[in-house]
């Protein structure tokens, strides 16, 4: 099941890869500003998507089919990658 939306970032600073998650994606570089990061300074966004119960990052189209399966949402005619607002 899907529990969040996420943002992997890329921290320059620590030469690591986070990830930040949220009711929506805008939440994570809310949370950067949070840290003190300056919009697109000190890190790169390397994806976006969400997280399972699981603990697990899926991408947009990995989240979708996993929201079908889960039946947390219905398959449509649309293009398949999840977006929050089909969530909650």
């Amino acid at each position: 099941m899907i529990i969040a939306a996420a943002v992997k970032f890329y921290i320059e600073k620590t030469d690591q890869e986070v990830i930040l998650c949220g009711l929506r994606h805008d939440a994570p570089f809310r949370q950067l500003a949070a840290l003190g990061f300056e919009p697109k300074i000190g890190y790169k966004e390397l994806e976006q998507g969400f997280i399972t119960t699981d603990g697990e990052f899926l991408n947009r189209e990995q989240a979708y089919y996993h929201a079908v399966s889960c039946r947390q949402i219905k398959p449509d005619d649309g293009p398949a990658w999840l977006i929050s607002e089909m969530l909650w």
